[in-house]
Formats: structure tokens, C-alpha cells, sequence
């Protein structure tokens, strides 16, 4: 078998005798031309939001993601512009802004890879960095009691523009949409009384009506305005099933039902051994996007079996908080009770969902970017490769049976 690992895979071979079954998104045929599907999706926006809002605007801001999303802006951008440029919007009165949340700011040397070399050097290019001084506004405060702060050139401007790729999130049910502004433009106050709503009945995987978190966040986009939304669903290789833009509510919901047909699998039954991978990159960019990828695995195993991770992680852990978080306790027990002690931290609640996935199974780690010393405070096992992952794994399960394989499981929503 192979699975994605970085920008290529691993190999490993298991044993005759075991059953085997693969838990990946259904495969779905990506448009044959992705420049037509943006204008068609451009040209009947839902919700009647379209480019014709941001007619007369003087500033216009469009959002997108920074490179732990795959999002095929290079396709998105240039089109979209043209939309711009065609109702007297010029060029130099559009700003591209890299909603990084509280990841690190993106670096001016990722923007080509980020918005495409074209638009790179076309388009004024900046990136969210919500620690920066001055970067942030007031804006208010939802209903829920969340302070929201935003990054001041989306407050500034008077044409607002969300792009992102709607995907399974562990907290607010399915990605993009408001999400876009209120975490990826957010400051660190807004993000975490937000994201400290995941331990809240409904805030889950593959949930959006009923959860807290998300209608927080869709709340707070109302609030603060957003004039066009463009969301695209994407298939296992990372094509574009469909274009969604207009409203950023009806647009984005028409979005996830589509989005759960390509990632909602129903599964057999839970397994003694699973093999996953986040994606590949950028999905195993870190230890804190591969958490993901545990996290969605973890229910398809039986309690006390083993979950083999691979994700290369050539940035590491990713969030220096995120080891601290670990090192709260000497048990995955200790950690979660850590965690639950304190005032809600970013970062730290990323420690608390890698131990809620340690306190059901064992975890084996393939990573080239995690050494001994990570993988102790990280609570793992390391192995050099998949193979010798297998093996190590199947000495401690002599009893194993079914083996379940998740080779994109970031994208990928198990229904048991």
C-alpha cells in the first residue's frame, strides 16, 4: 500500500489474513475546466450576493487562505479579478489578504504560492498576523459574549471578498464560509472564546446547524459584513468538484451539502489497526494540522488499539503552545485535566484533542520532522517508516483482524 506523506507517500505491506478496507473520500469527477465553473459560479451567485454588491467600491479586500489549505487560488483569483476589473474595479484598489488566524504570518516569499505567481505580482499582497501592533479593530461582540476583533484592512475596506475551500473541521463542522474572517482575520481573543466552545454539545465534526462554535462565527460575519463569499469543494486530487459564491450563509450551506457527498463514508465497522495520513501537504505541514487526521481516525478504532500516523511534518510541532499543552502533564489524563483547569488557550486545546485521541488508542508516528525527543512529549511512538510502523504495531496486537485505511483523512468524515 502507499499513502500520502509530504509530497510523496509511504509504503508499507501487511500480512495475508487481515481484512482490510480503505475509508477515503468517494471519488468524484472534477470539472473539465475550472476558469468556466468560477464564472458560472460568478455569474448565478446564491442568495442574489454577486460581484454587482461591490460595484463603486473604493477598497476592496479579498481573503484566502494560507498554505495549510489547499486552496487553488491561482484558478480563483485571476477570474475573479476579471469580474472586478469588469464592473471598474481596478487593480491597484484590490488587496489580497492571507487569513492566517494565529498561525504564523505567511512570509512575502509564499505569497506566489499562496495567490499564484500572476497574481503575486499584479495584486497588493498581505498577510493576517494577529499579534502585529495595530493590526487589529474592535468590532463588537456576538451574542455568545465573543469580543470581535479583526484585522483593520477588512474593517477599512468597503468591498469584502471571502475565498476558501469548504473542508470537514473538528470544532465548527465543515471549514470556509465566515469561518474565512472570523478565525483566518481574527484576533487571539475572538479565536479562542470561539474555539473554547469545542468541549459544547454539537461543536464536531461534520455539524454545522446546532453547534455553537459555528454559528458563532457565522454570527460574527453578519456583524462585521461580508459582501461575496467564494467557496470550492475539492476532490481527492485536489480538483475542483464545484464553485459555490454569493450569500455568505446560503452559499456556503449549499457548499457543505455538496462537501458531504465527497467526505461523509460510511464505514463497516471500528477496526483493531488503523493506517492514516492527514493528506499529505500541506495537510502534514506539522504536528498541529496532522492532529486532524488522528482526530478523524480515532472513532474507527477499537478502544486500546492502534492508530499509525504518518505525517512528515517538516515544520515540526508547528505551535510552541501546542508542547506546551503536552508537557501539563505526564499522562494523556493529566494533559486533558490540564487543560480543563485553565483559562482557554489557543494552542493548548490542540494538546487536548491529541490526548483525547491518546486515551482511546496507541499511537505509532512515521515523521521525518518530529526526532525522539517530540515524539516523548507528544506521548508516541516513533517509527522510521511505515513498514517497520506495521510491524511494531501488529507485535502489539497479536490478535488483529480488520485494519482500516485512511489515506486522506482530513477530508474524510467515517460514518459508523
Amino acid at each position: 500500500m502507499q499513502i500520502p506523506y509530504g509530497e510523496g507517500y509511504q509504503a508499507g505491506r501487511l500480512p495475508q489474513g487481515l481484512t482490510v478496507y480503505e475509508i477515503a473520500p468517494r471519488e468524484v469527477a472534477g470539472v473539465t475546466d475550472a476558469a468556466a465553473e468560477m464564472h458560472r459560479a460568478l455569474e448565478n451567485p446564491i442568495g442574489n450576493r454577486g460581484i454587482e454588491e461591490l460595484r463603486g467600491a473604493q477598497k476592496v479586500v479579498i481573503v484566502v487562505s494560507d498554505l495549510t489549505r489547499p486552496v487553488p487560488n491561482a484558478i480563483i483569483l485571476p477570474v475573479l479579478l476579471e469580474k472586478l476589473n469588469a464592473i471598474g474595479i481596478r487593480d491597484e484598489q484590490v488587496t489580497v489578504l492571507v487569513g492566517a488566524g494565529l498561525h504564523r504570518p505567511a512570509s512575502p516569499d509564499e505569497f506566489p504560492l499562496i495567490v499564484g505567481p500572476e497574481v503575486a505580482a499584479r495584486i497588493k499582497v498581505i498577510s493576517h498576523d494577529a499579534s502585529a501592533t495595530g493590526m487589529l479593530g474592535r468590532a463588537g461582540t456576538s451574542s455568545r459574549g465573543t469580543p470581535i476583533w479583526i484585522n483593520r484592512h477588512y474593517l477599512e475596506a468597503d468591498g469584502r471578498i471571502l475565498v476558501g475551500m469548504i473542508d470537514p473541521h473538528q470544532i465548527v463542522g465543515y471549514s470556509a464560509g465566515a469561518k474565512s474572517l472570523v478565525i483566518g482575520c481574527g484576533g487571539e481573543a475572538t479565536i479562542c472564546a470561539n474555539h473554547a466552545r469545542l468541549v459544547e454539545p454539537g461543536a464536531t465534526l461534520g455539524r454545522v446547524e446546532g453547534n455553537p462554535a459555528r454559528e458563532d462565527i457565522d454570527e460574527i460575519g453578519g456583524l462585521v459584513g461580508i459582501d461575496l463569499i467564494v467557496n470550492v469543494v475539492l476532490n481527492n486530487r485536489k480538483e475542483i468538484v464545484r464553485v459555490v459564491a454569493g450569500h455568505y450563509l446560503a452559499a456556503h450551506r449549499a457548499g457543505v451539502a455538496i462537501a458531504r457527498k465527497v467526505s461523509e463514508v460510511p464505514v463497516p465497522g471500528v477496526a483493531d489497526l488503523a493506517i492514516v495520513s492527514p493528506g499529505g501537504y500541506p495537510k502534514d505541514i506539522n504536528l498541529y494540522q496532522a492532529q486532524k487526521g488522528l482526530y478523524h481516525a480515532t472513532p474507527v478504532v477499537k478502544k486500546g488499539g492502534i492508530i499509525i500516523l504518518c505525517a512528515e511534518c517538516r515544520e515540526g510541532a508547528g505551535e510552541d503552545r501546542f508542547i506546551a499543552g503536552m508537557k501539563a502533564g505526564n499522562t494523556p489524563e493529566e494533559v486533558m485535566a490540564s487543560f480543563h483547569s485553565r483559562e482557554f488557550q489557543m494552542g493548548f486545546h490542540k494538546a487536548f484533542l491529541w490526548c483525547r485521541s491518546l486515551v482511546h488508542a496507541r499511537v505509532i508516528l512515521v515523521s521525518d520532522g518530529v526526532d525522539e525527543e517530540l515524539a516523548r512529549v507528544m506521548m508516541v511512538r516513533r517509527a522510521p517508516g511505515l513498514q517497520a510502523a506495521i510491524d511494531l504495531a501488529l507485535q502489539g496486537l497479536p490478535g488483529a483482524g480488520m485494519v482500516a485505511v485512511l489515506p486522506k483523512a482530513n477530508s474524510t468524515i467515517p460514518v459508523l
